[in-house]
């Protein structure tokens, strides 16, 4: 008797990478769709908001130092640069927001970030967390918004550190230079050249795989609103990387920790 038989491995494989290229295509226009919402909103709330960050400060320089009104007021200036806050992420997740455009390096950012008072207010509601700093030496230089880029670092490590509390965890911020000479198909998929790449791994949680898909969603959130941002910190991560050109990998396992791995095209350009 005869037998024939056909090794389906490859038409599997084939399947398999068809349908993850489906997924980064759905879920890369569905962040295009809200980033164009995100930014019909922001444009609204600019008008909106621009009275009330400004005519606070008028009223607070014709008001005595003892008058009962200066709380109050303080509390509306407040208020309103919390939301011009808001509405910077709604214009960076809109792709709109990276205006300013320079040769920098991640080393750089990244250690500006950590002596910063942002990263002293974290450590504070984070006491138990260590942080491990590996910059790459020689790092390539990139060039976009530092501004940007710095609270890309911000959100990230902010995530890591709630994933590595209660218990005691380690966050661990990496950077080196990678040179990509064949597409890597992860949660995007990495084109050929040279990249400045930023690691930031964490000994957390893990990220289970129904939520990975929906991580850099607005206000796609488990964390408690009000301590934890404005819900719009994954979703200004995913913005940055896309204006600055790059690409973005994580890697997670629940109760193992997550990895986020950040390609930004190296540059030669003289600072």
């Amino acid at each position: 008797n005869l037998g024939f038989f056909t090794d389906v491995t490859a038409r599997r494989a084939t399947a398999v990478e068809h349908q993850a290229l489906v997924n980064r295509l759905h879920r890369s226009e569905k962040m295009e769709a809200l980033g164009l919402l995100a930014g019909g909103v922001a444009h609204d709330l600019n008008n909106i908001l621009s009275g009330l960050v400004s005519y606070p400060q008028l009223l607070l320089m014709d008001l005595p130092d003892e008058s009962p009104l200066r709380g109050p007021i303080r509390t509306i200036e407040n208020s309103g640069k919390r939301a011009a806050a808001i509405v910077q992420d709604l214009l960076t997740l809109a792709r709109r927001g990276v205006a300013v455009s320079r040769v920098t390096n991640l080393n750089r950012v990244v250690s500006d970030y950590l002596q910063s008072p942002e990263h002293e207010k974290l450590k504070k509601y984070h006491p138990n967390v260590t942080f491990n700093l590996d910059l790459g030496d020689r790092l390539m230089d990139v060039k976009g918004s530092p501004v940007h880029i710095s609270k890309t670092v911000m959100n990230l490590v902010s995530n890591a550190a709630e994933a590595a509390e209660p218990a005691k965890g380690f966050i661990s911020l990496s950077t080196r230079n990678q040179y990509v000479d064949r597409p890597i198909r992860g949660y995007d998929e990495v084109k050929e050249g040279d990249y400045a790449v930023l690691t930031v791994t964490d000994e957390g949680s893990g990220i289970a795989p129904e939520d990975l898909k929906r991580i850099f969603e607005p206000f796609y959130s488990k964390k408690v609103m009000g301590r934890s941002g404005t819900g719009l910190g994954m979703a200004v991560v995913w913005g940055t990387v896309k204006d600055h050109n790059g690409y973005i990998d994580v890697v997670s396992a629940q109760g193992r920790g997550t990895t986020f791995t950040l390609y930004f095209p190296a540059t030669r350009e003289a600072r």
